[in-house]
């Protein structure tokens, strides 16, 4: 396992000593030096320049094999060698200072000439090949978008460094930018030549030919060498894709041919967006020494984009791309221009973003002297501060257009660079790319228009933003009459901006006027619907008037504008969550105490309250909330708001910061245990959420840095948790990257003796891991009672008597020979440990019994307990009337059984032996498995097994009894047969509901099996062990052949238990019915269940009647059959369930007459029976419309209001509905952004949405989609049904050996004969 020494320091301090390059240099200025000796690696990551340093390891038994963190260190750049430094920097620096003397006079500028390296070979077509495909694993860039993971704290771009120029190092750059300017012109002059020259050329082969053949003479360069920067070039002999971006050679008439062959290859793979592929092309192309065209260029842009390589590499590169286009002497064209500038601005506004999120943070967390919480996040601020994308942009937008007057971009290139201006307040910039887009006819974006009046009014240019909105009016009203001249219009968000400007400006009044003026023209229009006029109002209310009064800190007018506007519910949410974070972000530290900052805290608080409780803006008003809290000390109010926020569907990285400043608040209050319990259940939510939107890393990031803070807090405090929480903050740790030092040696310091009795045995095992790890590293420094601590837990490890688990034994073995020159006996001690386990190596010859003489101790008798006198009967009896007692929850009642358990044994006496068990089964109920050990191990203590007394003997009975029946309620059949095992060795066996346990818990123990021939085998195991059975060992097996449709069996032993004298229950006569209904035997159903009314003991349950009802709707489809027996089971007076409400929902939707409007009243029935619908309900009415009525559009309509009123959680069995509709519609291709919607709100792909899938594509005669969706069910989770639905869609597709496959795997899960023949059969007599 990892040990994170203060990782977020070390990424902090590490990042600090980099060398930055001013993207303004590299961006129009960077001359061809910079870009001859750098290489442009695609396939090396930041990470392997700007690692990590190494962490400190513990050992690798506490690596997290699921943790989405275990990822490999990444190497160092270079190498240690110092030999293979290279000195060529040195000697340019040199000559640099040569050129430059003080007087000395100006040269023409040369190129400097690095250090040549030897032995170069060009890598052959197949070496190409494997670059490609090594890029191709990596996957496709979905986007460029730069969130906070990218600008990592490890990965950076640039340092954190005060980049001052000096006088002459200005100057410097100023000829350099004078050269380049001057170089454009002679290009262009160049290439126009070039090009007359070139009409001459014949037309190329097919590019791949030529590719082919060229790639047996290509050159490439050593794929080890080193990476220089991340924002340069390198020639061939210096880098691994040196030769994409290497020297320039000039282009024979010969190389014409082969120059556009490939530059048609690079533009038609870029085409086909197979850009991985496009590097090993673009290398190929220049180690044969062709020059690459514009054509080339474009390609291996968009690949830079697109591949997927770091995110803060990506504006780099780019760069170095431009820069070697200019030294080539290429002549960039608008495409080129266009990819670069879009990209740039892209960048600065997702930075722009970062850093605004960043303020927030900062006044949300931050301490008094305005610091962040985490260190790593101040780096994160100042590289952000340092960003030039944008001045960059601007620089080439201008340089584009002043060498081609004639040249036009596209809408969406000017959309980007003009939001990017507008937003960083460079109005004079925005209003020239402005004027030149409108010069050249381009239609604008709409959306441009709010940023570009956002802008004027910062300035307080209210004219300029009158003539901005009748700008856009004018063209507003052409577009009106058909013409395009505007895209994308949207005059509600112009309509919000020009009101945000007013109140921006003071004017409030000019804005009221304005939003009356456009009010009344929308009610006056005919056109208009109340839906438009809605939108306006909650358009202007949440974006322009709203804001406006938050920004002078009139929240109380805010809150009048709230209250005195109808909005719709969503709109209102937003608004008051706009007030509730400003409101409760204004309360800073510093001013918490304020009297002029109560009525802020008050209108936070009312705002909060105010927004619906199953809104998403709810969760989002809790962030705020808690920190406002925290910060005013308010911890009681703080855990109600903690309590809803940790129950989120969703928390994004940024959470951990909140759960590290609610931990110290906790801390601080004395809930120390509390805070490590808390942090750990944040920290996995956290996880979840980042695993389903593909940011692990940035999670895994932020919580290492949460789990630090926390650690160094306490430390400070000087507090020390309880053994408990200090395990499981550290499995906190483990789970998330690995054990954090030193907060690791802190808690493993605070176990005292006492502490390690106390744990559970999960727990134990942990902590010796974790000090076996500390001393075998030799990280003992910290605690001198290391060595004696170990030395304790290895004693209480070998005291449990159990096998220790595999993971562990190695490195406890490593750390007890580390120890050994002070404590030489416990390597010996933990060896004979581990023998005691081990298997004999030979199986040793039975001989015949001899006659042995015993001396046999005396008896007592069968009636005495040597236990008794220390027996508390009345607190035994008080302990089981609290667990059996209704009045209170399982849980609660377990508790309080338990504070009565311990005070009895505090006292010096001990409950019953049926005690013990009672509360061994009260934890196995609630999945508390540490707690049945420590029962377990408490009985050991107070009751020891004494052989010879049969009391003894029969009381252990029932507590070994109870722990196997709760080892398989909690899953864990091997644990419960050691058990078993121990019960035989003392002359005794389970009971038979404990072999009914072993029944009913079979599917959750094994993968693959055949239910009904396992429970058959434990019930005659049951016989054999001399159990007398019960009617619950007769209910789980006759269950178990039920399902399995082997209903002979069933009537056989449903016979053998009347036999016996065993009384059938309502239960047994409940599953005999299942069973018949299963195979259709309805005579025989009805009369079981005649005579299961009519026995003098029936008990009145729902589940039979449930079963006919299914049985008469899905196999008879006999609607009086079902309503008839609903009546009956009302006249009991039995409840109907879910269940049964569902039933009459499909009664009434899809059975002759068909009654809609009664299934839809049913729901009713529900809601006045205290009840709530659930998603099956709504389920069965979307079902019913679309693949009964064939009504897809009510169907559809049905789904979405179910999801749009948020009662009802998105759940499977609701998309399961509209998938069946859309298939039985012939609807399946609109199905794809439905499992995308299903993925985004978290519900699993099931066996039966598969099938409908499958069946649906092979229908519309895709097989490669049906095999996709099969795939989508991992192999665990296949049904027989899904096996059957790909072997049909393969045969429907005539592909039979597809079909004979998924048979066969089939036929491996050990599923019954009576099952598997289903689908073999559908193969005919030739399956093999």
């Amino acid at each position: 396992m990892v040990l994170n020494k203060i990782g977020h320091l070390a990424r902090t301090s590490f990042g600090k000593t980099l060398t930055h390059v001013p993207q303004t240099v590299v961006a129009g200025t960077q001359s061809s030096y910079t870009s001859a000796g750098t290489p442009f690696a695609f396939n090396s990551h930041a990470a392997g320049k700007f690692g990590k340093p190494g962490h400190a390891h513990l050992h690798t038994s506490f690596q997290n094999p699921s943790s989405p963190a275990s990822a490999k260190s990444k190497a160092a750049p270079g190498s240690s060698n110092g030999e293979e430094k290279d000195g060529g920097l040195t000697a340019y620096y040199d000559a640099w200072q040569k050129q430059h003397q003080p007087g000395a006079e100006e040269k023409e500028w040369k190129q400097f000439q690095f250090t040549k390296r030897i032995g170069w070979k060009a890598p052959t077509a197949a070496v190409l090949a494997g670059r490609a495909k090594e890029i191709e694993e990596l996957g496709l860039r979905s986007e460029t978008r730069l969130d906070q993971g990218a600008l990592n704290r490890a990965l950076t771009e640039s340092a954190v460094q005060d980049l001052k120029c000096s006088g002459n190092e200005a100057e410097a750059l100023a000829r350099v930018n004078e050269a380049i300017a001057a170089e454009i012109i002679h290009i262009k002059e160049d290439a126009a030549l070039g090009d007359a020259k070139a009409e001459g050329i014949t037309a190329p082969s097919a590019p791949d030919e030529v590719a082919s053949a060229n790639s047996q003479k290509a050159s490439a360069v050593d794929a080890q060498s080193p990476a220089r920067s991340t924002t340069s070039i390198t020639t061939p002999e210096h880098s691994t894709f040196s030769s994409l971006i290497g020297d320039g050679t000039a282009a024979t008439s010969q190389d014409g041919l082969e120059r556009d062959a490939y530059s048609e290859q690079v533009a038609r793979l870029s085409d086909e967006k197979r850009f991985a592929e496009i590097p090993p092309v673009f290398e190929a192309m220049l180690a044969n020494g062709i020059p690459p065209t514009i054509k080339a260029y474009n390609g291996l842009l968009s690949a830079v984009v697109h591949l997927p390589i770091a995110p803060h590499q990506v504006v780099p590169r780019a760069l170095s791309v431009y820069t070697d286009l200019l030294r080539r002497k290429v002549v960039p064209d608008t495409t080129f221009y266009a990819g670069l500038i879009r990209l740039l601005s892209t960048h600065a506004l997702n930075t722009l973003a970062l850093k605004q999120a960043l303020d927030q943070q900062r006044i949300r967390y931050g301490d008094k002297e305005g610091r962040f919480l985490f260190a790593s996040q101040g780096t994160e601020y100042d590289i952000a501060q340092e960003d030039d994308s944008l001045v960059n942009a601007i620089r080439i937008f201008d340089s584009s257009i002043h060498t081609d007057l004639d040249r036009t971009y596209s809408s969406e290139m000017y959309s980007s660079l003009i939001e990017a201006c507008a937003r960083y307040g460079k109005v004079d910039e925005m209003i020239r790319i402005v004027s030149h887009m409108d010069t050249r006819g381009v239609a604008p974006y709409a959306a441009i228009y709010p940023h570009m009046i956002d802008a004027f009014a910062a300035q307080g240019d209210l004219a300029s933003v009158v003539e901005c909105y009748n700008g856009y009016k004018a063209l507003a009203i052409l577009d009106n009459y058909g013409k395009p001249a505007i895209k994308e219009r949207n005059d509600r968000d112009v309509y919000a901006a020009v009101v945000r400007a007013y109140s921006s400006c003071n004017r409030q009044e000019h804005g009221q006027n304005f939003y009356n003026k456009i009010r009344s023209t929308y009610e006056d229009s005919v056109d208009s619907h109340q839906e438009l006029r809605d939108a306006l109002r909650d358009s202007i209310s949440v974006d322009a008037v709203v804001p406006g009064h938050i920004k002078q800190g009139d929240f109380a007018q805010a809150m009048r504008v709230i209250n005195e506007e109808q909005l719709t519910t969503r709109a209102r949410d937003q608004a008051l969550l706009r007030i509730c974070v400003a409101a409760a972000d204004g309360v800073t530290a510093l001013s918490a105490d304020k009297m002029d900052n109560r009525d802020s805290i008050d209108i936070a608080v009312k705002a909060f309250d105010s927004i619906d409780a199953t809104s998403t803006s709810k969760f989002a008003a809790a962030v705020p909330m808690l920190a406002l809290h925290v910060r005013k000390g308010e911890v009681a109010q703080a855990q109600q708001v903690w309590s809803l926020l940790v129950n989120a569907p969703q928390l994004d990285s940024s959470f951990a910061e909140a759960t590290a400043h609610y931990a110290t608040a906790l801390i601080d209050h004395g809930f120390l245990d509390d805070a490590l319990v808390q942090s750990r259940k944040s920290f996995t939510s956290v996880r979840s959420t980042a695993v389903a939107t593909n940011k692990v890393h940035e999670a895994v990031e932020k919580i290492d840095e949460a789990i630090e803070h926390i650690g160094s807090y306490m430390a400070r405090r000087g507090v020390i948790p309880s053994p408990q929480a200090s395990m499981s903050f550290l499995r906190a740790m483990i789970e998330n990257r690995g054990l954090v030092s030193p907060i690791t040696e802190q808690l493993i310091a605070g176990l005292g003796p006492q502490d390690v009795l106390s744990l559970s045995l999960d727990d134990l095992y942990l902590a010796l891991q974790v000090e076996s790890d500390i001393l075998s590293q030799g990280n003992a420094a910290l605690d001198v009672a290391h060595v004696e601590r170990f030395a304790h837990l290895l004693d209480t490890v070998v005291v449990t008597g159990t096998p220790p688990p595999k993971n562990i034994s190695e490195i406890v073995d490593r750390a007890a020979r580390k120890v050994s020159s002070h404590r030489p006996e416990l390597a010996t001690r933990w060896q004979n440990y581990q023998n005691s386990f081990a298997k004999p190596v030979y199986a040793p010859v039975a001989y015949p019994p001899q006659p042995i003489t015993h001396v046999v101790p005396p008896t007592f008798a069968d009636s005495y307990d040597p236990y008794a006198a220390t027996t508390d009967f009345r607190g035994s009896n008080i302990i089981a009337e609290e667990l059996d007692s209704f009045r209170t929850d399982s849980a609660t009642a377990l508790n309080n059984a338990l504070i009565r358990f311990r005070n009895m044994r505090r006292a010096g006496r001990h409950p019953r032996y049926i005690t013990y068990s009672k509360l061994i089964t009260a934890a196995a109920k609630e999945g508390r498995t540490n707690l049945i050990h420590d029962i377990l191990g408490m009985a050991r203590d107070d009751l020891p097994f004494l052989a010879g007394n049969s009391m003894v003997r029969h009381g252990w009975s029932s507590i070994l009894d109870a722990v196997v029946g709760a080892c398989l309620t909690l899953g864990n059949r091997d644990l419960a047969a050691r058990f078993h095992e121990e019960l035989l060795e003392i002359g005794s066996a389970p009971t038979a509901n404990t072999f009914g346990l072993y029944i009913t818990t079979l599917k959750d123990s094994t993968r693959t099996f055949d239910e009904a021939s396992e429970a058959v085998k434990i019930f005659q195991r049951a016989f054999s062990e001399g159990v007398e059975p019960s009617s619950f060992l007769y209910n789980a097996l006759i269950g178990k052949l039920g399902k399995a449709r082997r209903i002979d069996d069933c009537m056989f032993y449903f016979s053998e238990m009347r036999a016996r004298g065993i009384r059938p229950t309502s239960v047994t006569y409940g599953t005999i019915v299942n069973a018949c209904c299963r195979v259709s035997d309805q005579v025989f159903a009805e009369q079981l269940f005649d005579e299961m009314e009519s026995m003098p003991n029936y008990k009145p349950r729902p589940a039979p009647y449930n079963s006919l009802m299914q049985f008469f709707l899905t196999t008879k489809r006999d609607s009086a059959k079902v309503l008839g027996y609903y009546e009956r089971m009302r006249s009991l007076n039995i409840e109907p369930t879910m269940h049964t409400y569902k039933l009459l929902i499909d009664t009434y939707a899809t059975l002759e007459p068909i009654n809609l409007t009664a299934a839809e009243g049913v729901l009713e029935t529900i809601r006045t029976s205290g009840q709530k619908p659930e998603a099956i309900h709504y389920a069965s009415l979307i079902h019913a419309k679309g693949c009964t009525l064939h009504d897809m559009n009510g169907a559809r309509r049905t789904f979405d209001e179910v999801l749009a009123k948020g009662e009802i959680r998105p759940q499977a069995c609701l998309y399961q509905a509209l998938f069946e509709s859309m298939v039985a519609n012939h609807t399946v291709a609109d199905t794809e952004p439905l499992l995308q919607s299903m993925a985004a709100n978290g519900v699993a792909m099931t066996p039966y949405i598969a099938n409908t899938l499958i069946h649906g594509w092979a229908t519309e005669n895709n097989i490669g989609k049906s095999k996709a969706i099969y795939e989508l069910v991992g192999m665990q989770k296949r049904e027989p049904s899904t096996y059957e639905a790909m072997t049909r869609a393969y045969l429907t597709a005539e592909n039979r050996e597809g079909a004979v496959s998924v048979v066969n795997e089939m036929k491996g899960r050990g599923y019954p004969a009576a099952v598997s023949n289903k689908v073999q059969d559908l193969l005919g007599a030739g399956m093999a």
